[in-house]
C-alpha cells in the first residue's frame, strides 16, 4: 500500500463520501476512468473516492474534497464494451496532497498520506461511554424499525471495535454530505464516536410520539 500512496489514483465523485469499513459499488464508464481501472486491477489494486467540491480548498487536489476514502477493489467485471462494475472496499482516510504531472494518463493522481486515529490517553472513559451508548441506542433504533437492520444488521451489537462501528454509522445514516464529508475528515476517534451517537438519537427521536417528547 505504501508504493500506492506515492501516485494515488483518484477517483472525484459528487455527493459521495467513502468511509473506511464499508463496500462502495462503482459504475465506471468514462474513458479516463476506464483507463484507471484497468492500470489499478493489473496493479496495485488501490485509488482513493474524493468528493467534488467547490471552489477548493488549500493543498487539495483541484475542485475535490483535502480528504478522500481510500478503496482496495475487491471485485471487478469487465463489460464487453469496456465498462467496468467494480466494489471497494473502505480501507482509510486518506489525506490528498500534491497532483502529480499525468503524462500520458488520462486520469489523476496525487500523493497520499493515511489518516491515522487520534486516541488521546484521556478520551479512553469517553470512548468506552461513547460504545455503551452507541450499543444501547441502536438496541431501541433496531426494536422500533427493524428495517434499520437491512444496513447495518447486529454489527453494533456484536462488534467490539469502537473506530469501525463509528464509520459504519456514520456512513449508513448520516444523510448530509457535507457533515459526512466534515466526519470523514474527524481525527479524533472520540469525536467520530459522538457524532455517531448523534445520528442515532436523532434517528431514535423521530420513532417516539409527539407527547413522548414533552416534559411536564
Amino acid at each position: 500500500m505504501d508504493e500506492a500512496l506515492q501516485a494515488l489514483p483518484i477517483f472525484p465523485l459528487p455527493g459521495t463520501v467513502f468511509f473506511p469499513h464499508t463496500l462502495l459499488p462503482l459504475h465506471v464508464f468514462e474513458p479516463r476512468y476506464r483507463q484507471m481501472t484497468e492500470q489499478v486491477i493489473a496493479g496495485h489494486q488501490y485509488l482513493a473516492v474524493a468528493l467534488i467540491e467547490q471552489g477548493g480548498r488549500d493543498g487539495a487536489p483541484e475542485g475535490c474534497a483535502p480528504v478522500g476514502g481510500l478503496g482496495r477493489v475487491v471485485y471487478h467485471e469487465r463489460l464487453a464494451d469496456g465498462r467496468f462494475h467494480i466494489l471497494l472496499q473502505g480501507i482509510a482516510r486518506v489525506s490528498l496532497g500534491a497532483e502529480l504531472p499525468q503524462g500520458d494518463l488520462l486520469y489523476r493522481r496525487v500523493k497520499a498520506a493515511v489518516i491515522e486515529s487520534d486516541i488521546a490517553d484521556a478520551d479512553a472513559d469517553a470512548i468506552a461511554t461513547h460504545l455503551g451508548t452507541l450499543r444501547g441506542c441502536y438496541a431501541r433504533l433496531s426494536n422500533a424499525h427493524p428495517e434499520c437492520k437491512d444496513t447495518l444488521g447486529d454489527l453494533p451489537l456484536r462488534l467490539d471495535e469502537p473506530a469501525v462501528l463509528a464509520d459504519l454509522v456514520l456512513a449508513a445514516l448520516l444523510e448530509d454530505v457535507a457533515l459526512r464529508q466534515a466526519s470523514l475528515e474527524e481525527k479524533r476517534l472520540v469525536r467520530r464516536l459522538e457524532k455517531a451517537n448523534d445520528v442515532l438519537a436523532t434517528a431514535l427521536l423521530r420513532t417516539l410520539p409527539a407527547e413522548a417528547g414533552v416534559l411536564h
